[in-house]
């Protein structure tokens, strides 16, 4: 490796991982630290796709790297299209070649590595590094996820919400999470920016429900209707809009403050959900307006609470939801049939 004051120079090799072209080199961590970044997920712009930082993941990998007979696979970076006047690869003789990067620059993508790097700014212990070569943001997200859904601590939430971002045609082929992004996303739903995707966000206290809860009842729903004519996607999404205004019109209270109460909470999103489904497995006509669902849930109003120190107040999980589900069920249908 050789520093100047505006160019950093990295020698190593080129090769291929699988159908995309790399650079395999060594450098000092606190040098990779410096000309790299985590494109963390900003649930408020939608920008990025990466969980939080976690500072005592960073530490803990810190102490392990820095005793002896200490080792790690290599890191993973992305040298983006986008920032390539902040870097460019010098072919030589054989496989060998040199990485040019701008100095203090922050042009490799990291793409498997956040939480060793996020400490090691003043470490400069040398370790192996793999570039990908210009992928695209969607192709480096793919491979993020795929080395990264099952790792522990990055949230089903935050894979769900990748899936729903590579995925080409979302509303044919994952039905689920196209309604359940189009309820945190729009602006007239209920839901519009409480659902947790999993990556940082200035309004966490308005964040109520995780995305993974949501399209798991989604898919619930669409599963347990399919045999009644609901018409088109944009449709489907209307039913469940007017279903959710309806909860939130006729219980602007316990909507507001989500700390005292259960209804949108993950007890209360399964349970309403799934009382959804019966409804409209039991209307013959098919009409499924905000009024119809104000008119069907209106015995709640009165015969329900919601309070979380209240009857369900030590529910929790599937078998809490189906409880209180069970009620719900037995008062809207109860009431429907005098």
């Amino acid at each position: 490796m050789k520093c100047s004051p505006t160019t950093i120079q990295l020698h190593g090799l080129l090769g291929s991982s699988g159908s995309h072209s790399v650079f395999l080199c060594f450098a000092p961590a606190n040098i990779l630290k410096q000309h790299s970044f985590a494109d963390i997920l900003n649930e408020d712009t939608g920008e990025g796709y990466q969980r939080p930082f976690n500072a005592k993941h960073s530490l803990d990998f810190r102490r392990y790297i820095t005793t002896i007979n200490s080792s790690t696979p290599p890191l993973t970076f992305n040298l983006r299209k986008d920032n390539k006047k902040l870097w460019r690869i010098q072919e030589k003789d054989g496989r060998s070649a040199t990485l040019y990067l701008r100095s203090g620059s922050r042009c490799l993508a990291q793409v498997d590595c956040q939480h060793r790097l996020g400490e090691l700014d003043d470490i400069d212990i040398e370790l192996p590094f793999m570039a990908y070569i210009g992928l695209d943001l969607r192709q480096e997200m793919a491979i993020f996820n795929v080395i990264n859904s099952k790792a522990k601590g990055l949230s089903s939430s935050l894979t769900d919400y990748h899936e729903s971002k590579l995925l080409s045609d979302l509303a044919n082929e994952a039905p689920h999470l196209f309604i359940s992004r189009k309820l945190n996303e729009d602006g007239n739903s209920p839901w519009f920016r409480m659902i947790r995707y999993g990556g940082e966000t200035t309004s966490g206290l308005k964040r109520r429900a995780s995305f993974r809860m949501m399209q798991k009842t989604v898919s619930s729903f669409l599963s347990q209707t399919k045999s009644k004519e609901l018409g088109t996607l944009e449709e489907k999404y209307q039913l469940i809009l007017n279903f959710w205004t309806a909860v939130q019109e006729l219980f602007t209270e316990e909507w507001e403050d989500h700390r005292h109460n259960l209804i949108t909470k993950g007890v209360g999103l399964y349970a309403l959900m799934q009382l959804l489904s019966d409804i409209v497995k039991k209307n013959p006509k098919g009409v499924f307006t905000l009024e119809y669902f104000k008119d069907m849930l209106s015995p709640l109003k009165y015969n329900f609470d919601w309070s979380s120190d209240g009857r369900f107040a030590y529910v929790g999980g599937r078998k809490g939801a189906q409880d209180v589900y069970a009620v719900l069920r037995e008062v809207i249908f109860e009431s429907s049939s005098r």
